[in-house]
């Protein structure tokens, strides 16, 4: 019988095709998660603004610059989000970061980055492709696990790069990869209310951010 292959080490008969594509989800899944933070933002007295997430990137975490700033969704509801702890997902350890990087003059990139004393190895870029498959991977609501949503890329316009994908709220700065676990860019958000699709900050922008605020580049 015909075998056919789909960047596993083992052949699947094509009618194990559904469970050969679960493998992978599930292995990009495994290899990306335990590098997404929760982020939590508060405002000088304390107060919790909002909840963001990031990924560990060298010595640094990777975030959407946006959330610097902070207001609430409905545009000045709660006092700024000046101050941000970070929530591991492999132990739910809880820290405080400090902002080494902050967000340019009107979040252009939309790009920000913080330190703890955790560190990760870096992920490593790849090219974006026109309707490969993609994962954003983010945080939603009280969960302490990241969650997983699988799309496609649907546009690399210079300075518009979007995903065929579904992202709650919590998902901003998490990182959107391809089917290698490579990173492809940094989620900023949802792009209308009707069709989902996520604006990302595309991976050649974080490479020069990061290099212009003395970290290492992306492989």
């Amino acid at each position: 019988m015909t075998r056919l292959r789909i960047n596993l080490d083992d052949g699947v008969d094509p009618v194990d095709v559904g469970a050969a594509v679960e493998m992978l989800d599930q292995a990009v899944y495994a290899k990306v998660s335990p590098l997404v933070v929760k982020l939590l933002g508060f405002s000088q007295d304390g107060s919790l603004v909002g909840q963001f997430s990031g990924f560990m990137h060298g010595e640094v975490i990777v975030a959407a610059g946006h959330m610097q700033g902070f207001c609430g969704k409905t545009l000045g509801s709660t006092s700024p989000a000046v101050a941000f702890k970070a929530r591991y997902p492999t132990d739910g350890f809880e820290e405080d970061l400090e902002v080494v990087a902050p967000s340019p003059p009107g979040n252009v990139p939309d790009l920000i980055l913080l330190k703890g004393s955790r560190s990760a190895t870096s992920l490593w870029s790849t090219d974006l492709e026109i309707m490969a498959s993609v994962y954003a991977l983010g945080y939603t609501g009280t969960e302490n696990k990241p969650s997983c949503s699988k799309g496609s890329l649907s546009s690399t316009m210079p300075g518009s790069v979007a995903i065929t994908a579904h992202a709650d709220d919590g998902f901003s700065g998490g990182p959107v990869v391809d089917k290698h676990g490579r990173l492809l860019g940094v989620v900023k958000g949802a792009l209308g209310t009707t069709i989902m699709r996520i604006g990302i900050t595309p991976n050649y922008d974080l490479h020069t951010y990061l290099l212009q605020a003395g970290y290492p580049g992306l492989i």
